[in-house]
Formats: C-alpha cells, structure tokens, sequence
C-alpha cells in the first residue's frame, strides 16, 4: 500500500513540474475589446479643445487632463477659450477635429464653416445639458460620458475615418 502511494505521488510530482506556470502580467489588456488603446490609433488627428469663456471652474481642471490623455494616444491637442480665440485659431491652423460642449455647438458650427480646414465638431454631453435636441444624423460621433476616455478616443477616430472618407472622394 504505502509503495502504491509513492508511486502516485512520483508520478503526480513528475506531472506537476512538467505544466508551464501561467503568469497574470498583463493579463487585463489581453481582453477582446481592452486594453492597449494607444497602439489602435489608426488616424493621428490635430485636435481644438474649445472651452468657452463663461466655462465653469470644474471643467477647467479637467481639460487638462484630457489633453494629456490625447496627447498620450499619439493625437495634437491645443485648447482654445473664448469666441474671439477660437476664430484666431481656426483662420492661424489647420484642425481635423474640434471637441465642445453641446450648448456650443450651434455657435461653433458658424464659425467652422467659414475657416478654411473645415474641422469636424464632435460634441461632448456635460452634465445638466439636454442631448435630446441633437441631431444624430448630423453628429454621429458623440462623446456621451466625459469621464470615459475610450469613448473620445472612439469618436475622434470615426470622425477621423468618415473626414478621410470625404477627402477622399474630392480627389
């Protein structure tokens, strides 16, 4: 009996150091759908973050932080506050996105048109705003969550996709 027993656990010894260990490092951004965002963007975008100037103070420190974030993602963001400002940089650069809040969006739309990149505006719904008055076929790519970086990463690169689409057309 007790020869019987060793010879189970030699064997199941002999198992156990032949499986390879399985080591978690990483284990998060091998999920289908996460992780390893900044390696998918497929389209670097120049990118106008406008803030208007009656803004509240709590929007002010997030902006930062956002154009870090896309600066990390491979984009080139710049942050513009005021009407008078945003007119300045859209006549001075060239832009392929620009990123406001929804109750700016009728204004920008005036001033887009008339500059020369003619930059695609992406909304973005703050808290307390009223996204129902949106029109979807107009803004397909919306940012619905501002504290969501993926969701602004998805956004600029369909506005991106559907800019080359169109450019792409023209020529």
């Amino acid at each position: 009996m007790r020869r019987t027993i060793l010879v189970i656990g030699m064997i199941a010894g002999m198992l156990l150091l032949n499986i390879s260990p399985a080591f978690a490092c990483g284990d998060k951004s091998l999920r289908i759908g996460r992780g390893a965002r900044f390696r998918r963007n497929a389209h670097p975008a120049a990118i106008l973050i406008y803030i208007p100037s009656d803004a509240p103070a709590a929007a002010m420190k997030t902006v930062p932080r956002l154009r870090a974030y896309l600066k990390e993602a491979g984009h080139k963001p710049s942050i513009v506050q005021g009407a008078d400002n945003l007119r300045e940089v859209l006549a001075s650069g060239q832009y392929d996105v620009v990123l406001s809040s929804i109750a700016e969006v009728a204004n920008l739309q005036r001033q887009i048109e008339s500059s020369s990149s003619k930059p695609v505006i992406v909304p973005v719904v703050v808290k307390g705003t009223n996204a129902a008055g949106l029109n979807q076929k107009q803004f397909r790519y919306i940012v619905k969550d501002p504290n969501s970086g993926d969701q602004y990463l998805d956004a600029i690169e369909g506005a991106m996709d559907s800019r080359m689409r169109l450019l792409a057309k023209k020529a």
